[in-house]
């Protein structure tokens, strides 16, 4: 009966762990395509582009979707066997809740698996391609972004204006460009002329501008600087044009652990060790959440019945959210140094492994919680306060 009893509890999870997983990833897709929609729609891009850039991105994704899919998926599960009565007809043949766990374990430990070869192997490469991809398309799109006679602030801190553009030679007539980069000083550049280089293997774009003036400004507009100039070469790198974060944020997620360790060593008694550290920490960490929220997921389930499954789902989701609110405020700790790298990674894993623990023993033995058995004491003890003063303040 135990044999049969597990298969069933294992085909019982797998589909709601697979619906959930789709449904998250598709979500996180639909956010990371809307934010990649200015080099998307300003690129000549095609379908295929877009096939690959989401096929690239989904390792990343699945590292935050898989945890939430765990959670959610094994909570539907319990929730639908509780909507049926089946927990209590198993607790009714002596079959105690602790004895659900190992159909639990195999299935959370099998995702967990999944998650840890995701973020050990398959990440780090594919964020390199993912970067290697997000270039090659920055590249192509300056062309269409070479638009005549309106202001071009799609790449943040810096504005074009061009009189006119010869898109075939790549040639600009009546050149103007502010500079924000710095900010500590304004750069404007008014010229009459610029070509644009393009090289394919190039990590930069230049524009080779002639005749012209550079005016540079303070951030209190007090000081002011002119120079002209015959020629003068404006060089964009990828990462301003596809909007890249902090620069070496990417290539620390490039790397696979044993590199990440290399670097810890290297940089040891270092301010720049931290952030390695975390990233260290995080890739080894989110994969253990799949397991350590998955085991929430029965008992959350119990709570509820299917006629309430939207109030689960929200209580899932409001405990995935905690959880990243927890990892987020953690990490910005363990980045001003405050605390140390493990425990601003591993603090919310911690919390909820000893929210299983409690939640499991608790619907084992079938004792009450404390709370609503206080409140229920309180309630009783107020009633017969109230009724006690009610019989002394009758007339006799």
């Amino acid at each position: 009966m135990t044999r049969t009893l597990n298969r069933y509890l294992l085909r019982e999870q797998a589909l709601p762990i697979l619906i959930c997983m789709a449904v998250v990833s598709f979500i996180l897709v639909t956010g990371q395509l809307f934010q990649l929609k200015r080099i998307l729609f300003a690129s000549s891009c095609s379908m295929k582009d877009v096939a690959e850039i989401i096929v690239l991105a989904m390792p990343k994704l699945f590292l935050y979707a898989t945890p939430m899919a765990a959670l959610l998926g094994v909570m539907l599960a319990f929730m639908r066997l509780n909507g049926d009565n089946e927990l209590i007809a198993l607790r009714s043949v002596g079959i105690g809740f602790l004895h659900l766990l190992p159909p639990v374990l195999a299935v959370l430990l099998f995702v967990t698996a999944a998650a840890f070869i995701n973020a050990i192997f398959v990440i780090p490469v594919a964020n390199a391609a993912f970067e290697m991809k997000l270039k090659s398309l920055g590249r192509s799109s300056i062309p269409s972004l070479l638009k005549e006679g309106s202001f071009i602030s799609t790449i943040p801190n810096l504005v074009f204006l061009f009189r006119s553009v010869d898109h075939a030679e790549l040639t600009i007539k009546g050149v103007f460009i502010q500079d924000q980069r710095h900010p500590n000083e304004r750069v404007t550049i008014d010229a009459e002329s610029a070509q644009v280089l393009i090289p394919p293997d190039s990590k930069s774009i230049t524009f080779k501008i002639t005749n012209g003036v550079i005016t540079r400004t303070g951030q209190d507009m007090k000081d002011a600087q002119a120079v002209s100039f015959k020629n003068y070469d404006f060089t964009l790198s990828m990462d301003d044009v596809v909007g890249a974060a902090e620069k070496g944020i990417r290539k620390k997620r490039e790397m696979n652990l044993t590199q990440l360790y290399e670097q810890v060593q290297h940089l040891t008694g270092m301010n720049q060790a931290i952030n390695f550290k975390l990233e260290l920490h995080q890739r080894l960490a989110f994969p253990s959440a799949c397991l350590l929220l998955g085991l929430l997921g029965p008992p959350l389930g119990s709570f509820f019945r299917q006629r309430a499954r939207m109030t689960g789902v929200t209580m899932g989701v409001t405990i995935f959210l905690l959880y990243y609110v927890i990892l987020s405020a953690g990490k910005g700790l363990g980045e001003s140094d405050i605390i140390s790298p493990f425990f601003a990674v591993w603090t919310p894993n911690l919390l909820s492994f000893a929210l299983a623990i409690f939640l499991w023993r608790k619907l084992h033995t079938e004792t009450p919680f404390g709370i609503p058995v206080l409140a229920a004491k309180t309630a009783r003890l107020f009633r017969s306060g109230t009724k006690a003063a009610d019989v002394g303040a009758a007339p006799k």
